[in-house]
This record gives structure tokens, sequence and C-alpha cells, in this order.
């Protein structure tokens, strides 16, 4: 049978397409059945994965999901192969939106559209698209889902996430949690969550407080009350002198995406601890990027 230059390309673009589909489903590690209650939020907490990474290896365009239904569950080296990615073309197919095309790539929409040079949604049928390659960041909360997926999450209990800084350039959690014990403190550590600055921990590296894997009040704040529904998120550093690192940045923006997506499936109350009503503190610091985190999170 003879076919055209142009058919030709389409059929070997549809089947390269359908043989990277079937490689990377190979990879799933099982097969998940959802039950009445599911979410896909806590399905993919249940399994230390992110809500994206079961969307892309079950091509969802949304979190709709049905009792029944059977979603692979990926391991996380498939996870990172579909996060690290390469770029490569597609051909657009009928029924097709720029949207689900990025999110099925793991890509937002406008860097699909600067990739392509294009300002409209409009697609066409046939028409080829470049696909950017993704660059490779770092997962810094692949312990911390592993670690929450097997605790029950107070999750109608947290109603605020405060940031902090610790002051000092020194510590972790172990030294942290050893002071605050001495301060009588009988939970420990004060906050949920530590993120290191590179000289006692690594940087970025999100360490786990006893108050998070017990699901208990936080220590961080003067108010008793405040500390019974507010997560305390601490930075390593004393940041009136000196930035947060790029990596504790990034780290902490994957915790906060994490936690109100994934985790607590609302957008929380979010403050740096300075800006609460009777603590009276210059905590995180005037080099904490605030106004930045207000416009993301609030």
């Amino acid at each position: 049978m003879n076919v055209t230059r142009r058919e030709f390309t389409k059929q070997a673009s549809l089947i390269a397409l359908s043989s990277l589909a079937c490689a990377h489903l190979a990879k799933a590690k099982t097969i998940y059945t959802v039950r009445k209650g599911d979410t896909l939020g806590h399905i993919a907490q249940r399994h230390g994965v992110s809500t994206a990474e079961l969307r892309r290896t079950n091509r969802l365009s949304g979190d709709m999901i049905g009792v029944g239904q059977k979603l692979s569950i990926p391991n996380q080296s498939a996870a990172t192969t579909a996060a690290a990615g390469t770029g490569n073309r597609y051909l657009v197919q009928s029924g097709d939106t720029l949207g689900a095309i990025a999110l099925s790539h793991g890509i937002s929409v406008g860097d699909l559209k600067r990739a392509n040079n294009v300002s409209s949604d409009v697609i066409r049928i046939g028409q080829t698209l470049r696909i950017p390659a993704i660059s490779s960041t770092k997962d810094f909360l692949s312990h911390v889902r592993v670690a929450t997926a097997k605790i029950t999450v107070r999750r109608n209990h947290w109603q605020r996430i405060v940031v902090h800084h610790s002051a000092i350039k020194y510590g972790n959690a172990k030294k942290y949690d050893a002071a605050h014990r001495q301060r009588g403190m009988q939970n420990g550590l004060a906050y949920h969550f530590l993120i290191g600055n590179g000289i006692d921990s690594g940087d970025g590296e999100i360490e786990i407080g006893p108050r998070w894997t017990n699901q208990l009040l936080g220590g961080h704040l003067k108010s008793y009350e405040l500390n019974l529904t507010a997560i305390g998120i601490c930075f390593v550093g004393n940041f009136e002198q000196t930035q947060p690192s790029k990596k504790q940045l990034a780290a902490f923006t994957q915790l906060m995406d994490w936690l109100q997506g994934d985790v607590l499936q609302k957008n929380t109350q979010f403050a740096g601890h300075k800006e609460l009503k009777g603590e009276q503190t210059i905590c995180p610091g005037k080099h904490f990027p605030l106004a930045a985190m207000h416009a993301r999170y609030d």
C-alpha cells in the first residue's frame, strides 16, 4: 500500500508515542482499585507519590476518579524519569487541547506556548508541537511523603501554616529537639518541619519533627490557641542577615504545595511568624520573601 510522506510521518509519530506510553505504564509498580471515599490526593499520598505523577501515569486530565476504576501506581524511578523528561514532538489529534497536552507531559501551558512561539490556545489536528524538556528538579519530599503515608493526618484540624527562621545559622532537628526539651517542651522540637541550610543538615533537606508524625500541636508560637491549629515550618538560618538558599526555598515551596494540595486539600491560611497578632517578633527575618509567598499561597 502506498503512503504519502505526511501519512508515514503521522503513523511513525503515533507509533512512537504509543511505545513511549506503553514503556511508561510498564514501569508502574502496582494497580490500585479506587474505593468509596478515595480521592486522587489520598491515593497519591498513601503510595508516596505526587498527585501530578499519578495523573501523568494514568493520562488523567483532572482529579475525577470513580469507584472501581483501576489506577497504575508509578514507582519512584518511573516518576523521576517522567519528571526529568526529554524534549520531543507531539502530533495533535482529535479531542486534544493545549492544557491536556501540557498536563500529560508534566509541563505548564505557558511552557508549551513558549516552546512553540504561540500566544493562542487554539491548536489544529495534525499540528506538530514541540514538547520542551523538563529541567530536573530535586525532589525534596520523597521521604516526607513516605513517612506521612504511614500516619493519619488530622486534615480538618490544621487551619494555618506559619513560617519561621531559627535566627542562627547552625542546627538541625536533633539539636533543636534537645534544646527545646531542655527548655521544658515535653514534645521536643517546636516545629513540625525543619529545612536545613547545608551546615548541620543538607541544604534544603526537610526534617520531620515528632509533632508532625504524632499530629501534635506546635510549640512555635506564644499563643496556645494558635499552636493548636498551626503547622510550623522553620528554616535554619538568620534571615535578618542573609537570604534563604535557593534549595531551601525550593524545598519550602514543594512542601507548601504538597501540604495544601495533596495532604490538607485546601488553601490554609499562610503567615510569617511576625504577622500573627501578639507574637512580637521579627521572624522570619527581613530577607525572607514573605510578599512573594503570600502572592503564591493566599
